[in-house]
C-alpha cells in the first residue's frame, strides 16, 4: 500500500523554525519530523510513499530523495509549488501517483502516534469502508460526530458555531480527527469530479459531502499515544515512547 504523507504546509505555527526550512524538516531530538515518521512506517513494512511539496519544495525533495536512496525505499512527489491545495485537493492532485491502488493510507507529517497502522488498514478492508478515520476524545474546537454504527454524520466548529451534517440523531458521539486515515482511491476520483483538479478543498469538507452516500467510518483510538507537533512549544517536549516499542528519538 502507498502511504501519502501530507507535508506541504507552511508551518506558520512553527515560526521561526520554518522560516528557513519546511515543517517536515524541522528537527526534533536531532532528526527531522519526516525521518521520524518514515522510520515508523518502514518498521511496519511500508516501502512506497508519496510526499506532497510546497513550502521549500526543493529542499524537501532533495532530503527525501537522499533518504530514499539510503534506506532502499521509494518516494514519489506530488508538487504543489504553484499553490497549496489543502488536504483534499492534495489527494486529487496526487491521483496519477496513486492509480492502481485500491486504498491509500494518509498520514500528516507532524503526527506522532502509536496507532497500529496495519491493523487500522485491515479494519478498513474488513468493514469495506470507503474511508476509515482515526479519531480521539480530546479537547478541540472542531468535532466529528458518528452514529451508533461509527458512521460519520456531522461536523461542528465550536468556536464559530458552523455545523454540517445531520444532528437529528440522538446517538451521536463527538470525536477529534487524528490526522491519520485510509480511503479508497475511487472516493478520491469522486472528489475529482465534484471539486475539479487543482482546486483547494478540505478533506473533512469532502468527507462530509460524501458521508450520506459512502461508508465513512470513524475508529476511536483514545487509549494509545498521540501528539500533534504543530506548535513551537511542542519541540521543547519529548514525546512519550510508543506502546509498540517504536521510538521517535
Amino acid at each position: 500500500m502507498i502511504v501519502f504523507i501530507l507535508a506541504a504546509g507552511k508551518g506558520t505555527r512553527l515560526r521561526p523554525l520554518t522560516e528557513h526550512c519546511p515543517k517536515a524538516l524541522v528537527p526534533w531530538q536531532g532528526k527531522p519530523l519526516l525521518a521520524c515518521l518514515l522510520e515508523r512506517l518502514q518498521a511496519y513494512g511500508y516501502r512506497h510513499f508519496v510526499l506532497n511539496l510546497h513550502h521549500f519544495a526543493g529542499m524537501l525533495r532533495d532530503y527525501a530523495e537522499t533518504y530514499a536512496r539510503g534506506h532502499g525505499i521509494r518516494i514519489d512527489f506530488s508538487d504543489e509549488s504553484p499553490g497549496l491545495l489543502d488536504t483534499g485537493g492534495a489527494l486529487v492532485h496526487a491521483l496519477p501517483l496513486l492509480r492502481g491502488e485500491k486504498r491509500v493510507l494518509v498520514h500528516n507529517v507532524d503526527i506522532f502516534s502509536d496507532l497500529d497502522l496495519p491493523s487500522f488498514v485491515r479494519e478498513a478492508e474488513d468493514q469495506d469502508a470507503d474511508a476509515l478515520l482515526s479519531v480521539r476524545r480530546r479537547e478541540t474546537s472542531r468535532l466529528l460526530y458518528a452514529d451508533g454504527q461509527n458512521r460519520l454524520r456531522a461536523w461542528k466548529n465550536l468556536k464559530t458555531g458552523q455545523e454540517k451534517g445531520d444532528f437529528r440523531q440522538t446517538d451521536l458521539q463527538a470525536y477529534a480527527f487524528s490526522g491519520i486515515h485510509v480511503l479508497k482511491t475511487s472516493l478520491i476520483e469522486d472528489w475529482k469530479r465534484a471539486y475539479g483538479e487543482n482546486q483547494p478543498f478540505s478533506v473533512i469538507d469532502a468527507y462530509m459531502g460524501s458521508c450520506h452516500d459512502s461508508r465513512i467510518l470513524l475508529q476511536e483510538q483514545s487509549q494509545g499515544y498521540w501528539k500533534d507537533m504543530g506548535k513551537i512549544e511542542d519541540f521543547a517536549l519529548r514525546p512519550k515512547g510508543c506502546r509498540d516499542g517504536l521510538s521517535f528519538s
